[in-house]
């Protein structure tokens, strides 16, 4: 059975790369040039194919221009080169292991590099586009940007797939124009961000995904202990998230630091340890079958129609240079408000209500960037989406969310989200003027004067989970700031906060003053802010903060962790509904992590998760399993009345953690051997080890690196 997740490198060139990659056991997948002699390229893809190896092969043209490129950096007259038929069948001769070939190579950089890098007048650069009006028309430009590039390589050069690679927000687009397979450009964004968006992209779209990790660029200034520790949490994490296949860039093989200039020679201790991470990685992969479908996510953040941010470095909508219109406002800062979904609460935050602090990590640990084009039922797979960013409102989207939330869906929005033009720096005009009684139960009739007011909750929400900060209205207004609330025609609405300016005040009075106003429609709810202001202007970011806080908690799912916000976390659902497996992943680098499982209400007692270490915990239903070395695979799970049978292999003999959170009694058999686990009880139980026939990747020393005699010629693709 090939593994769900290729691990791999970046190869030095040609055969010769491949031969090294192969003695240095590192990994099933490869990212290398196409050598442009016939015979060593057909010689590569053979070899790949041989030793089952997908290979991933950097680009053949220019970035931004469509000469073609040779190894030397020079242009290639086009009939020199193959024809479409030549190519293919040189590719075709890795057969099911060609993984396809970067065409639009950081494109999202027209979007997110400095302005200066896009008006230079040579091959290989991109090119800033067009000046634009408007939102929507700056996404059609950047379209059609796309579409030529792939247009050329698929029509002239030869078939796909076709990959991107890229560090920013807009995988949907590239999905949109074409592209077959998404690949993220870890580091240069944040990882959590990035990896949501083009999660909830290959979703909507579809399409294969994974991460090419720029660790040599941007890993750190010097390669210390920490940059090593970095690289360790880096692939762990792609690995968490989702990634279906995960290699570096760089960094591996050899390196120079670019500030000092240190040189590091493939064999010396640091390059060692980065080989080292890169192969336990590997081998897990071989032993352990990372179940099929990605981690559970029930909490979606919308990409909205329109939505030119790219999430890092450039600070303009668009790449849209022209006009300081298009200069990064609300609508693009939003999106740094999902840091605050990996982060816990101070002690002092006096709204945090209940039993137990539910921040620092979404429900089920992750959250997806989900592209508002999806069709229904893709929207259909999140229990609850957020909108906080720039939306251009359509009747056909309008009409969808509407079929969503009947649906039961649970859908988070402001009125700017509703406005259904594209035009940026004026006042939002508003879709249907302003009637959204069907929706949102409410009909927007004008706006109040722009001052700085409060909020005060005066009703709770129908969602259970939801615990809104409701106080005597007789208090300090909170939240305060210079916004614009709508005046408002309640239709089937109901208020839960309203604004106010002064100590005193009847609930009456809040209520005709609204701000936050919940709609049942169908099986589900919408809660909208009825302000003029997007989430994340200065006025309103305080309240936005406090939602999105109330929204992640009152998620969270039936499985959930308690701990520290430096771990995170992933459900994965086994097969036949046979429990799930937890990966859990400290990103630390310096100290271990007291954590506890609650499933159902109940918890597990606490454990460590080790400094800079991914784990993996398994549950059936009320019985929760911690294996002590993660290299684990779950071969058979039986369950019938109280009895539960289990069946690892293992790289190791090892012990393994066994609690019954339920209150019946449990016999659980591991490996042949029984045992009787009163509920509540604790057991700790030997797992031999156990290889399966014909498995690879369980030698124990496997990480070490292997004798190779061989020079290593650190060059890679990029």
């Amino acid at each position: 059975m090939r593994p769900q997740v290729l691990i791999g490198a970046s190869t030095g060139p040609g055969i010769a790369g491949l031969q090294a990659f192969l003695e240095l056991r590192l990994g099933n997948c490869v990212l290398a040039d196409l050598p442009f002699d016939r015979d060593e390229a057909l010689g590569m893809m053979r070899f790949c194919r041989e030793h089952e190896i997908t290979i991933f092969l950097s680009e053949l043209v220019y970035r931004g221009s469509t000469a073609l490129l040779r190894p030397e950096k020079l242009q290639l007259p086009r009939e020199e080169f193959w024809s479409r038929d030549e190519l293919n069948a040189i590719l075709a001769e890795a057969g099911e292991f060609y993984g396809g070939r970067m065409t639009i190579g950081e494109a999202g950089g027209v979007l997110y590099w400095p302005k200066d890098y896009l008006f230079r007048d040579r091959v290989g650069s991109y090119d800033a586009l067009p000046p634009c009006d408007t939102m929507l028309q700056a996404r059609e430009s950047y379209l059609d940007y796309l579409r030529s590039f792939i247009s050329f390589e698929r029509e002239q050069l030869s078939d796909g797939p076709l990959l991107d690679v890229d560090s920013s927000l807009v995988f949907k687009y590239h999905a949109e124009a074409g592209i077959d397979v998404l690949c993220h450009e870890a580091l240069p964004g944040d990882p959590h961000r990035m990896q949501a968006a083009i999660r909830g992209a290959a979703r909507a779209y579809g399409k294969p995904w994974g991460t090419h990790i720029a660790m040599g660029w941007y890993g750190g200034v010097t390669v210390d202990e920490l940059w090593l520790k970095r690289w360790k949490t880096s692939v762990w994490h792609c690995y968490l998230t989702g990634s279906e296949f995960i290699y570096p860039e760089s960094g591996h093989l050899a390196l120079t630091e670019h500030q000092t200039q240190r040189h590091l020679e493939a064999r010396s201790p640091e390059m060692l340890t980065a080989r080292r991470i890169l192969r336990e990685a590997y081998q897990f992969s071989l032993v352990h079958q990372r179940p099929a479908g990605g981690p559970r996510v029930s909490l979606g953040v919308l990409s909205g129609y329109g939505d030119g941010a790219p999430g890092l470095w450039n600070p303009w909508a668009w790449g849209q240079f022209h006009d300081e219109k298009w200069l990064a406002g609300p609508p693009e800062r939003a999106w740094e408000l999902l840091d605050g979904f990996h982060r816990r609460e101070e002690w002092s935050t006096y709204t945090v209500q209940g039993e137990r602090d539910w921040s620092g990590n979404p429900p089920y640990g992750q959250y997806d960037v989900v592209p508002i084009e999806s069709d229904l039922p893709n929207l259909q797979r999140y229990g609850c989406l957020v909108l906080l960013g720039w939306n251009t409102m359509t009747e056909e989207l309008y009409e969808k969310l509407k079929a969503y939330v009947q649906g039961g869906g649970h859908l988070i929005l402001n009125l700017p989200h509703l406005r259904g033009d594209a035009v940026r720096g004026g006042e939002p005009q508003l879709l249907r003027d302003g009637d959204f009684s069907d929706l949102c139960g409410v009909k927007v009739t004008g706006w109040l004067e722009t001052g700085v007011r409060g909020v005060k909750f005066i009703e709770h929400a129908s969602l259970p989970g939801y615990r809104l900060p409701v106080a005597d209205v007789g208090c300090d207004p909170r939240f305060m700031g210079n916004f614009t609330p709508a005046t408002l025609e309640l239709t089937t609405g109901r208020v839960l906060a309203g604004h106010d300016v002064l100590f005193g005040a009847e609930a009456d009075q809040i209520a005709a003053q609204p701000v936050l106003v919940e709609n049942r429609l169908g099986e589900g709810t919408v809660l909208l802010v009825t302000l003029l202001e997007y989430p994340a202007d200065e006025a309103v970011i305080g309240l936005t903060r406090e939602l999105l806080r109330v929204v992640s908690a009152g998620e969270q799912g039936d499985l959930r962790l308690l701990g520290s916000d430096r771990v995170r976390y992933a459900v994965y659902d086994l097969e036949d509904g046979a429990g799930q497996v937890i990966y859990l992943l400290n990103t630390d680098p310096d100290c271990s992590a007291p954590v506890r499982l609650w499933a159902e209400g109940r918890e597990t007692a606490e454990f460590l998760v080790p400094a800079n270490e991914f784990t993996v915990v398994y549950r059936f239903g009320a019985v929760v399993v911690m294996p002590l070395d993660r290299r684990v695979n779950l071969a058979r799970c039986e369950q019938e009345g109280v009895g539960l049978e289990l069946e690892f292999s293992s790289v190791i003999s090892q012990e393994v953690g066994v609690e019954n959170l339920g209150s019946q009694t449990v016999t659980v058999t591991l490996n042949g051997s029984a045992t009787e686990l009163p509920g509540g009880a604790v057991a700790h139980l030997a797992l031999p080890r156990s290889v399966p026939d014909s498995a690879v990747g369980y030698e124990p020393d496997f990480a070490l690196e292997p004798p190779y005699e061989g020079e290593i010629d650190a060059r890679t693709a990029y």
